[in-house]
């Protein structure tokens, strides 16, 4: 049986000295981590919440997010994570989803908390941590008057933790996941990243979500950790790469290309990474050069979901091949780990052969037990045995994958299936671009019509729709080319860093009357 809570009570007595956490001006050794989460989880006890219960934390990064998880699996408590970005509609949904017990709250963050509780008509503890933690239910408090808690025998199927996630019904819903999966994700995390216990890790990630367990993956081989002290910002993560000589970090493509812009003549001060991953959404190949060509690091990009993990990674020797003359390679997401079984489906949930696109289905033991209170969503996510990811991609002979998009982004324009992500990794390379979405609007004669929605680099002049057609013309058909090009200073962000490509096609349908078919459009839409 696997359990996060051994893999912790291991890695304190084999490297009890060793700097687990470090934080700002603080750091914490893997003895302090261990022994605190004992407190930690024996005053959270105290406080009425019992096995099973769900225990929440509300701030920005800090390391108490992390004791917190720690003690929820000392304890048998559930683990929920609030984003702090979320409004106190949304913090009050999470509240009452879960019926929280407890909530840990960052002091920057009381008053969102305190809005969020007119709104809930439960019991709910609060415990205050951060900025001198003078509360009479303060965090530093708590841990000092609390026992230690005594040892309890856990099942590794209970759930460790909810996931929240966007939700097609507007609010936020909860991705449940046991403590095997989160002890498998971790030990996977390790294994296929490479990552040894000398190493000093970053990951700029989330803490609310499912991400927070890419820094806890100490935990399989008892290397530091640098958490992000507070909000992250490029100018901070360059002077804690040199202060702590960070040799692996994680990073969204966005803040790659921030991260080259900000260094391309100062390279050298990120010279002690050796790994550069990218992960939450693809890199252009251009991105990809221009990091290649900046920084002594090789790259890896990886791939997963909430309700899954992370199941494949394009390697560094593959971003090699690709730049050697196999440029396709740059487009996959790269090979799925022996962990896990993935297969390409039709409609119908029939397996397509080699090289045929359709859904991503996904078999494992990091999958999700289910959606917290959702029972005919997990029905449908989980039908036969699979996780259905709502992914459309395709494999080749050597088993690549290749993902398209995912399905609610299919743009169907003239009875052709375009992939955005196809679209955009080819319009992407053009050296104008910074960011770029591609979205279907509505066309009177093709259904939909293709529209590349871009963020430019400075420096260059506006991009038209004829010279981005033309620099992609020789890669991409007729109807996947782009028919109108809008600009934008900054493409919207998701809470997550993803570029937010539902926001970006809300946007673009209110700019429908500004498209060059806007008044037929209108025409079609009077005469129905």
């Amino acid at each position: 049986m696997l359990l996060p809570k051994i893999m912790l009570e291991r890695v304190s007595r084999n490297y009890p000295g060793k700097k687990a956490y470090r934080c700002g001006a603080v750091s914490r050794t893997w003895a302090e981590m261990n022994q605190r989460a004992d407190r930690l989880a024996g005053g959270l006890m105290s406080l009425g919440a019992r096995r099973g219960d769900c225990v929440a934390i509300l701030g920005q990064e800090s390391l108490e997010i992390y004791e917190h998880y720690f003690a929820c699996m000392k304890a048998g408590l559930v683990r929920v994570g609030i984003n702090w970005r979320y409004a106190p509609a949304e913090i009050a949904h999470i509240l009452k989803d879960c019926a929280v017990k407890v909530v840990l709250v960052e002091q920057r963050c009381i008053s969102q908390l305190s809005a969020a509780l007119t709104l809930v008509d439960l019991p709910i503890e609060v415990v205050v941590y951060g900025q001198g933690d003078m509360h009479v239910m303060g965090y530093e408090r708590l841990l000092a008057r609390s026992t230690p808690i005594a040892p309890i025998d856990l099942h590794d199927s209970e759930p460790l933790v909810i996931s929240y996630t966007s939700g097609s019904t507007g609010v936020p819903k909860g991705v449940v996941h046991s403590h095997r999966s989160v002890a498998l994700i971790i030990m996977q995390g390790a294994i296929s990243r490479g990552l040894t216990t000398d190493d000093v890790w970053y990951a700029a990630t989330a803490s609310s979500w499912m991400a927070c367990v890419l820094n806890m993956i100490g935990l399989a081989n008892g290397m530091t950790t640098i958490i992000t002290d507070g909000a992250f910002e490029i100018d901070a993560f360059i002077e804690e790469t040199q202060r702590h000589q960070i040799t692996t970090a994680l990073l969204v493509p966005t803040i790659v290309g921030r991260l080259v812009d900000r260094c391309s003549a100062t390279p050298e001060v990120l010279s002690s990474l050796r790994l550069l991953m990218y992960g939450s959404s693809p890199a252009s190949v251009g991105l990809i050069e221009r990091v290649l060509g900046t920084f002594r690091c090789r790259l890896m990009q990886t791939y997963g979901m909430t309700e899954g993990g992370w199941v494949s990674h394009l390697t560094p020797a593959d971003h090699e091949l690709g730049l050697k003359g196999r440029s396709e390679l740059l487009r996959s997401a790269g090979r799925v780990g022996g962990m896990y079984q993935m297969s390409i489906r039709d409609e119908e949930g029939t397996e397509l052969p080699l090289g045929q696109a359709g859904e991503v289905w996904l078999r494992g033991e990091t999958t999700m037990l289910r959606y917290h209170n959702r029972p005919s969503e997990t029905e449908e996510a989980l039908a036969g045995g699979w996780l259905h990811t709502n992914d459309i991609g395709r494999f080749d002979e050597e088993g690549y994958l290749y993902l398209l998009d995912r399905k609610k982004f299919l743009i169907i324009t003239g009875a052709v299936n375009v992939f955005p992500a196809s679209v955009e990794a080819v319009l992407g390379r053009h050296p104008a671009v910074r960011e770029i979405s591609v979205v279907g609007a509505p066309h009177p004669e093709w259904g939909e019509a293709v529209v590349a929605v871009v963020s430019q680099r400075p420096g260059h002049p506006a991009l038209t729709t004829a010279e981005l057609g033309a620099f992609a013309a020789a890669q991409l058909s007729r109807m996947e080319l782009p028919k109108h090009v809008m600009t934008m200073e900054e493409l919207p962000k998701t809470v997550t860093g993803k570029i937010d490509k539902r926001a970006i096609k809300d946007w673009v349908d209110s700019q429908r009357e500004k498209l060059p078919w806007a008044h037929a459009t209108l025409q079609a839409e009077a005469a129905e």
